[in-house]
Formats: structure tokens, C-alpha cells, sequence
């Protein structure tokens, strides 16, 4: 192979004797397949200007496949680099950037599916500029979640318990609609959700055996969160004249600034729930 010649936005290459190995597709090869060679565990970085991103399980051989789907007959771009080393999986995308030839950067859309393997654990770090994401996690072995939103309205979606504990899951979210479903499923330790602009519901359904912590943090916006009647939560919330809190009347007052659900203390699955807001406005529910 001439390595000179080796100009595609698409880079990788097989170096199958080495602590590295890579794969390579084509530029214009739609869509885009990454096998499963010795890999334990997969980290995915991901950014995105601008489009729709639908990521969800896939086959458990193949680290990934990328379908882009073309509107009005342009081509979204994508750059899509892979490596692995100790056997770790590094996949890096990037979505809606291309550098001209004549006038810097060229921003163009359009609707991405990605599915990832189910057979290793995978590790996420996701930037969405503007746009939509979809990101239905079921059956994934989720082990880190991490997701800057902008302008974006994100869906995020656990149907199923996740098998691999999850240490942190962050979630940043600017001028966006954000809708969490099933979290407790996430099977995560700590959970954190910073609000700016905008409106957001996080359902917290699921299967929940443990005492965890969640940080939630609103700006200029209404949040809607659901802890399902089965698990156990305890409310920290500092009152200010500018922000209101609405809790049902499940919630009752147990100390200054603080509201324990009548549960609490007889279910193994509890929440302790630390709430900031600036001029938000958040609604406590039992379903």
C-alpha cells in the first residue's frame, strides 16, 4: 500500500503484528463496518455539528456499522477513526465537519444510525451541536456516559437493565429538550444532569437495588422527574424566590430543605436527590 497515496477522511489500517490494529473502508463505502477482533472493551468518542444520530444495539461482531442516510442527494460527511490497543477499542467519529478545499469549514447534516456490539462493555463520550439524538441503549453493556448537548433534542433510552454497572453518567444540556427513559436501568452510581435552557423529563422506571445519587442542576428551564413508586427518594433543595419545586404529596417534608418519600427507609432501592436551580422550575412525581 502506498502511503502517500492513503488521503481518505476514513483512516484505518491493518497492522495485525503490532500493539495497534486498525481497519479500513472506504470513503464513500455506505455503510461503514468495523469487525469485533480481540477486544475486551470499547470507547467511543463522538462528535456532532449537525443531523439526526439514531445509535442502538447491533450484532455482537461488529464493533460498529455506520449507515448514513443522504437527503436531496448530498452526502453527509463523517470522519470515522479506529484503533485498539491493550485490547481497548478507541472509535472516534465526527459528523457534519468538512475542511474546503478554498473557505475553511463546510457544515452539512443529515440522519446517522449506529449500532454497536452487545458483547463488551462500552464507554461513551458524545458532543451534539445541533441536531437530534437518539440514543437507545438497550441491551448495550454500558460502562461510562458522558453527553454535551446543545441545541439539540436528545432522547435517551433504557428499556432493559444494563449488566455492567455504571459509574457516572453525565449529561450536559444547553438550549435542548431532553427526555431520560428508564434510567434506573442505566444500573448506574451517580447520576448528574446540568439544564439550561429548555425542557426536560427524566423517568427513573426500571430496576433499582441499591442507594444512589443524583445531581440535577437547572438554569432557565422546567423539569419533570419520575421516581417510580417502588424505590425510595430523599430531596435536597435549597429554596430561593426565583425557582419553584412541586413534589407529590408523597414527598413530605422530613428537615429543613429537604423531602423524604414515605419509603424511604423500608425498600432497598433509595435516591438521594440533590437539586440546584437558578430560575427553573422542577415537579417531583410518583408513578
Amino acid at each position: 500500500m502506498n502511503l502517500a497515496a492513503a488521503t481518505q477522511r476514513i483512516t484505518l489500517a491493518a497492522l495485525l503484528l503490532s500493539p495497534a490494529i486498525y481497519a479500513a473502508p472506504q470513503e464513500d463505502e455506505n455503510p461503514r463496518e468495523i469487525g469485533r477482533t480481540t477486544e475486551r472493551e470499547l470507547k467511543i468518542t463522538l462528535s456532532s455539528t449537525l443531523g439526526s444520530i439514531h445509535i442502538s444495539r447491533g450484532e455482537p461482531e461488529k464493533i460498529a456499522v455506520i449507515t448514513s442516510g443522504e437527503k436531496d442527494g448530498t452526502k453527509p460527511h463523517v470522519t470515522v477513526d479506529y484503533a485498539v490497543r491493550n485490547r481497548v477499542g478507541y472509535l472516534d467519529i465526527t459528523l457534519g465537519k468538512d475542511e474546503g478545499e478554498h473557505s475553511g469549514i463546510h457544515i452539512r447534516g443529515g440522519d446517522w444510525y449506529i449500532t454497536l456490539t452487545d458483547a463488551i462493555p462500552i464507554s461513551f463520550d458524545l458532543e451534539l451541536d445541533v441536531g437530534k439524538g437518539d440514543f437507545d441503549l438497550t441491551g448495550l453493556k454500558v460502562k461510562d456516559f458522558n453527553l454535551s448537548a446543545g441545541a439539540s433534542d436528545v432522547t435517551l433510552t433504557f428499556d432493559q437493565q444494563n449488566t455492567t454497572p455504571v459509574d457516572n453518567i453525565n449529561i450536559e444540556s444547553g438550549v435542548s429538550k431532553f427526555d431520560g427513559r428508564m434510567l434506573c436501568n442505566a444500573n448506574f452510581r451517580h447520576f448528574r444532569f446540568q439544564g439550561g435552557v429548555g425542557a426536560s423529563t427524566l423517568d427513573f422506571g426500571g430496576t433499582l437495588t441499591r442507594e444512589v445519587d443524583v445531581d440535577l442542576e437547572v438554569g432557565l428551564g422546567v423539569m419533570n422527574v419520575i421516581v417510580p413508586s417502588q424505590v425510595g427518594a430523599r430531596v435536597f433543595y435549597s429554596k430561593n424566590f426565583l425557582s419553584k419545586l412541586q413534589c407529590d404529596s408523597d414527598f413530605e417534608p422530613s428537615g429543613q430543605d429537604q423531602y423524604t418519600t414515605t419509603n424511604f427507609f423500608g425498600v432497598p432501592g433509595r435516591m438521594n436527590i440533590r437539586i440546584d436551580t437558578g430560575l427553573g422550575s422542577i415537579k417531583g412525581r410518583r408513578e
